[in-house]
């Protein structure tokens, strides 16, 4: 009998490593950076940039010994290169088979989000989706995930924890409700979908690499929800249009006018496919 992905009451507990080698891995979005009230302003991939070298700079205090960053925004090409901590190895582009989680494997310490927000239908969150417009919900077995809980659940099969977020209050408190453990810093408040109620940059970046700086160095157990196979995945979309698509896919299924689904034992197939699912598609 599948008994599914239970976050909240099953679990594992794993101590971020203490040897000599750490590696840290910082999957960064833009809605949740300080100080943004539009993806498209003309200084976000500024703020965006000081927002993770301020995450890099609290690594490195708390213990890392390398610095992995996915640039994992829109056209994953955000990042202001020249003016990147160039101590970090950089994973830019959009066109990555595993999207804001490329590289993150077992050979990962601990991880850490950075400018997140909450998942699609959420009330008070900046920017609120889930992968992008045409998604009105994702469910892996039954649990309704944004984009951080799908990123934290294929941190989990590899049996690697989500450490620190920041974003919106709204994504930092989606995550905490996945892992109780994890630190955050709420840097902004949605008011309505296009305006927020915001730190300002400098202070939400000295905020940041305090938290992850002192998430590394607890040096304490960790928990990591528990992923159970198979993954039975829905995805309602926003119009019948995509389903009407999706649903020539082999092995996905109609479930009703605007929802599909999929069945895997690997969950690194199924975020393959829910990244095709409302990415690739086009009417």
């Amino acid at each position: 009998m599948r008994t599914g992905l239970l976050a909240l009451s099953l679990a594992t507990w794993c101590a971020v490593p203490t040897a000599a080698q750490l590696t840290v891995y910082i999957s960064a979005d833009m809605e949740g950076i300080a100080g943004l009230s539009a993806t498209d302003d003309p200084i976000g991939r500024r703020l965006m940039t000081a927002e993770v070298n301020a995450a890099v700079r609290g690594a490195f205090e708390g213990g890392a010994t390398s610095v992995i960053v996915n640039d994992a925004h829109g056209t994953h090409a955000n990042l202001l290169q020249d003016e990147l901590d160039p101590r970090v190895t950089l994973l830019r582009g959009s066109l990555k088979p595993y999207g804001m989680v490329e590289g993150l494997d077992s050979t990962i310490s601990a991880v850490v989000f950075i400018g997140y927000h909450g998942r699609a239908g959420s009330a008070g969150s900046f920017a609120a989706h889930t992968g992008s417009g045409r998604v009105g919900d994702v469910r892996v077995n039954g649990v309704s995930l944004g984009e951080g809980g799908l990123n934290t659940m294929f941190a989990a099969w590899f049996g690697v924890p989500v450490v620190f977020v920041s974003g919106d209050v709204v994504a930092v408190q989606q995550i905490r409700d996945l892992i109780r453990t994890v630190e955050g810093q709420a840097v902004k408040t949605g008011i309505w979908d296009n305006a927020v109620r915001t730190m300002l940059p400098d202070s939400a970046q000295a905020a940041i690499q305090r938290g992850v700086s002192a998430a590394l160095r607890m040096r304490r157990a960790r928990f990591i929800p528990t992923v159970e196979t198979p993954f039975e995945v829905e995805m309602e979309f926003t119009s019948h249009l995509y389903a009407d698509i999706a649903e020539g896919i082999p092995g996905v299924r109609r479930v009703d006018y605007t929802t599909v689904a999929f069945t895997t034992d690997e969950y690194p197939a199924a975020y393959r496919m829910i990244r095709v699912l409302y990415k690739h598609l086009t009417p």
